[in-house]
């Protein structure tokens, strides 16, 4: 439910009356500009207090089902987030609206890279070598495990194209696009899914935070490390994006706070702090062909 249909179900459900004290600013905010365009609700001031009244009744009402379709009782228990979404909300992004199961895009960059749940396998070079990748449905209460390092990657290009990646790797490639999924985070810290997950995202705002997501969230039995690409301070310096750093500075200040809170604020990443800040860059995956 969004904010203002949020408030407006408060209205309706105390006789068509709320104090200002009794909403959120937010939920204030949707109110007035509702009730410049629509007058269907009036607000009143006397001396220092403000309330929020219902004109009328039927209307404010009527609106309110048209915003909510059915309600949570006429819908079927098992269909998906987002279409549960749409019926209540008329809009699939408005609630929960996270997927149940997460697709794992993998490559191998060594034999012997394998999954196994204890009864099955997945053979993900083999997988790779004749398919090009391999892919894996996960999801909750699952065993899957592999015993090789796991080396997420935000950007397709660097999945694509391996080159870049050191031939010493001897694990498992995984591709993510942006942010990393609530549910893949979730999956990970279920059980130790791998001895060691490396995180190699753009040296952003982004970025950091994705890190301390993993840090935060991820199985004590595994590892977490951050993939630090050679030379990255002279790219740094040379090839970073000012506009990005625009972008991702409060982001990027906020996740070296947290890391720091936790321990984890490494040289690496005092040193990222202190140059990003100072030239007021950003740097991207791209450049580690640079």
């Amino acid at each position: 439910m969004s904010t203002l249909d949020n408030a407006i179900q408060r209205l309706l459900n105390n006789a068509g009356v709320l104090k200002k004290s009794e909403l959120t600013a937010r939920q204030r905010q949707a109110l007035e500009q509702f009730a410049q365009q629509t007058r269907l609700i009036e607000i009143i001031k006397q001396g220092r207090s403000t309330r929020y009244q219902v004109r009328h009744e039927t209307a404010l009402a009527g609106y309110l089902a048209r915003q909510q379709p059915l309600t949570e009782a006429e819908l079927p228990a098992d269909i998906p987030n987002r279409s549960r979404n749409v019926g209540l909300h008329a809009g699939s992004k408005q609630g929960k609206s996270t997927h149940d199961a997460y697709y794992l895009l993998m490559k191998a960059w060594a034999d012997g890279v394998i999954w196994s749940n204890g009864k099955d396998q997945l053979d993900v070079a083999a997988m790779t070598q004749q398919f090009g990748l391999a892919a894996l449905q996960v999801g909750a209460n699952q065993a899957w495990q592999c015993m090789r390092p796991l080396l997420l990657i935000e950007n397709q290009a660097l999945f694509d194209r391996c080159d870049w990646l050191e031939n010493s790797f001897d694990g498992c490639l995984i591709y993510y696009a942006g942010q990393l999924p609530e549910n893949l985070l979730q999956w990970l810290a279920e059980r130790p899914r791998s001895p060691q997950l490396v995180l190699f995202p753009d040296y952003d705002g982004v970025g950091l935070s994705n890190y301390v997501r993993v840090l935060e969230s991820i199985h004590p039995e595994t590892r977490a490390d951050f993939y630090w690409m050679p030379d990255w301070q002279e790219k740094l310096q040379k090839f970073g994006d000012t506009t990005v750093w625009a972008k991702t500075h409060t982001q990027f200040e906020n996740a070296c706070h947290k890391l720091q809170a936790i321990g984890a604020m490494d040289e690496n990443f005092q040193q990222l702090a202190r140059l990003s800040q100072h030239t007021g860059k950003a740097l991207e995956q791209e450049a580690v062909w640079l």
